[in-house]
Formats: C-alpha cells, structure tokens, sequence
C-alpha cells in the first residue's frame, strides 16, 4: 500500500526483545485485548482509530479557535501561530502543529525522551502532567493562563455573559458543521446545562452512572425530550491505543468510555462533535477560591500561618486573601496548570480515540472573552450555575440536589506509567532516543 502525503515514509522494523523497564512507579497491568501487534500498525490503525498523521495542512497563520471548531487535520505547518490557547492543547515541533502530542511524534518518527519529565511522571502525586514541556523533548505546549480586566463585578452580569457566549460558541460550532449531531456527555451541573442551550443540529445526551438517572431526571423536570444513551466502562478492547494517545499526560483511571464513544462515532459516519462542560465550577462558583495546582506556597504559607499564631491569625489571613486579588490569580493560573493539564488534555485524547471534534462549552472564544473580563472575587461569591441557567431557559430550571462523580477506572489502573508508552512506541517501531 502507498504511503499518505505527509508521512515520513515507511517505518522500520519491529524491535527486537526490550531489556529491563527503568521508567516509572508500576508495572504495566494492561489487561489481554487486541495487542499492537506489527501487522495492524501498517495502515496506521489500531483496533479501527486511525493514527495517520498526514496529510499535514499547509497554511500561513494558525490559531487555537481554529484548529479545535472542525475535525479534519491532525498536524498543521505554518510560520506563524497566532494567540495563547488557555485550554485546548496545541503541541510544537518545530514548525508544526496537532492537538496531538503522539502524532507529531510519529510524524518525526522518533520519541526523544525528557528525562525531566519522565521523572515527574514517575514521582507525580496528582494525575496529569503539567508544564510546557512534555515526554518528547523536542515538542513542547503551547499556551498559559488568561488574565482578566475584572470589569463584570456582578452575578446577574456575568450570567448573562457567560450563558450569551455559550450559545455563541454553540451557534458558531454548529454553523462549521452542519447537521453533525451533537453528543453532550452529560454529568453534573456544569455540564446540565449544555442541555439549555438552544441548539439547531441533532443532540444526543450520553450520560454514566451514577449520574445517569439524575440526568434523565433532570431533562424530565425541565422538559427535555432529548435521547439518553447510558455509557459503561467494561471495555478494555482500546486500552492500548489509549496508552499511546495519553502519551502519559493523564492517569488514564480518569479517562473512561473511550471504546464506547468511538463506536458511537463510527455509528454516526463521524458527522458528530462531542461536548464537555469541563471547568465550569472554577469560575462559576466560590470553588474558585480553592482550586489550586496540587500543593502550592499560597496554601504552605497559610499553614505556617496558622500554626504559629493560632485560630486568629487564621480568620485575619482568610479575610485580608477574600479582599485581595491573590487568591483570582491563583484560581485563573490553576485552570492553566491543573485543568487545561488535565480535562484539556483529555478532550485531545477522545478527539483521537474517536476521530471527531471534542469541543467544552466554556472554553470557546466568546466565553473566554467573559472569563477575561470577570471579577470572580465580586461576581462570583456564590453559585452562579442556576443564574446562567435561568438565561438560558428562560425560568429557573430545576437540578438535582447531589452531585455525585464516577471512580476510578479500574480497567486502566497502573497503565500511565512511561515504561507501558515506551513499550507501546516500541512495538509499532518508533525508535525511542535517552532510554
């Protein structure tokens, strides 16, 4: 078979045995499936997700909003990127783009590792991989954290706002893809009300346990008649595409019900865009206060604080962070560090398993426009979910009153580590450099 336009020609052959794994905690546990055997990587398709990384797009400015509205190339080439994505990943190498960090990796044809980063992932404590630099040391992310003007300082503003954009954002998606169906992958609150978005294209809600039956609930109160379609995480048949997608950027325990939607995407002929609420709490309720990367020095000086002056110096410190400004920069960076690591690098992972776009509701450009405008500290001291849910219906909707989330999946448990991805890489013939 003839090689794709954009392919750096034929790949070599397999390797020989490994030597010893010197990477990472655990040893990899990938349960018995289809394996990455030599004969299916040919037409560069594992188990039916395709892998190819051409044709490369050639173009002359590329952008965040542009690579993440329509599902076609994997990598792009250009002279020139143009902003600063803040959630979706956006990886370089050289003068080439993906949302993909294993495409531009099987596209130079080699995986040079960073012995930095393959020491964080073996000492990490939290489960993403955060930072500009990634397992390739000749691929980096590109992006930061937004900063903001603060100029919206009330809640009934910002609602406003933020349910406007959602449905510009929406509008905006679903006119560059017409009559694709809309899969919203619904759970909790931030992601319910997607659902109140007033969309043109066919929706389909999927939804696991054990939010589930408070999904259908919650389309039955407010008057939903949209399909539900439940999602398990049984299906072990993609773990090993999986391993190389994640690329070790995710605990791959948080990333479920990838064979699922991908046969979802094949049923629908891959006219489909999934949809996520990722990060709604961080800057819709007063978690934003709270949310911080890992451990940070904010949170050990407050300890040493508190230990040396007592109970009081403790109130005075809450109360002189509640009037600053510290803890907003903090919570804004957090997204960075924390949830584009970890929920952004996620959505690249389904985009990959399933071949078609996987787009979250607040992170599109004219939502962004409202998070760099709020004062989260004056417009935000409450849960903000129900105001922009009223904007958007019309009335108060009604939502459920727990909010529970999904385990672990224990299918993927101990398959993140660098020694399982530089097995995989290995066994479809990309040579491995710094091992």
């Amino acid at each position: 078979m003839s090689e794709p336009s954009g392919w750096p020609g034929p790949l070599p052959a397999p390797p020989g045995p490994e030597g010893p794994r010197r990477w990472g905690r655990k040893k990899s546990t990938v349960p018995a499936g289809p394996r990455l055997e030599w004969a299916a990587w040919t037409n560069r398709s594992i188990a039916g997700v395709d892998l190819r990384t051409g044709p490369v797009q050639e173009c002359a400015i590329l952008s965040e909003p542009a690579m993440w509205s329509q599902h076609g190339p994997t990598i792009w080439r250009t002279p020139r990127f143009e902003g600063r994505p803040h959630f979706y990943p956006v990886y370089r190498q050289g003068d080439h783009y993906s949302y993909s960090l294993l495409s531009l990796i099987l596209n130079k044809g080699s995986l040079r590792l960073n012995p930095t980063v393959v020491n964080e992932v073996a000492t990490r404590t939290y489960p993403y991989q955060s930072g500009a630099a990634t397992l390739d040391l000749e691929i980096v992310r590109l992006g930061g954290p937004v900063s903001t003007t603060r100029r919206i300082r009330s809640p009934e503003e910002f609602a406003r706002r933020v349910a406007a954009g959602m449905r510009t954002d929406a509008s905006e998606i679903e006119r560059l893809n017409p009559g694709y169906t809309n899969v919203l992958m619904c759970g909790g609150r931030d992601s319910l009300n997607m659902l109140l978005v007033p969309w043109r294209n066919p929706v389909l809600v999927v939804s696991a346990p054990p939010n589930h039956g408070l999904v259908r609930a919650f389309m039955d109160e407010n008057g939903l008649s949209f399909d539900l379609v439940e999602l398990n995480d049984s299906d072990p048949s993609l773990l090993d595409v999986e391993v190389l997608v994640n690329a070790c950027r995710n605990d791959l325990a948080h990333c479920r019900w990838g064979p699922q939607l991908a046969r979802l995407a094949r049923e629908l002929g891959g006219r489909l865009i999934f949809w996520k609420g990722q990060l709604g709490s961080p800057f819709m309720t007063a978690k934003w206060k709270y949310y911080c990367h890992e451990r940070d020095r904010l949170a050990e000086l407050t300890d040493r604080i508190v230990r040396v002056t007592g109970g009081r110096g403790k109130h005075r410190l809450r109360r002189w962070l509640d009037e600053s400004s510290i803890l907003q920069r903090r919570s804004l960076s957090a997204c960075w560090d924390r949830g584009a690591m970890w929920q952004g690098a996620h959505v690249s992972i389904l985009r990959q398993l399933t071949g078609a776009l996987v787009a979250s509701i607040y992170h599109g450009p004219a939502v962004r426009e409202v998070r760099e405008d709020v004062d989260l500290r004056l417009a935000v001291p409450y849960d903000v979910r129900p105001l922009i849910g009223e904007c958007l219906r019309g009335s108060p909707p009604a939502y459920p009153s727990v909010n529970p989330a999904p385990g672990p999946s224990a299918i993927r448990e101990g398959c993140s580590g660098v020694a399982t991805f530089v097995e995989a890489v290995r066994r479809i013939g990309i040579p491995v450099l710094g091992a």
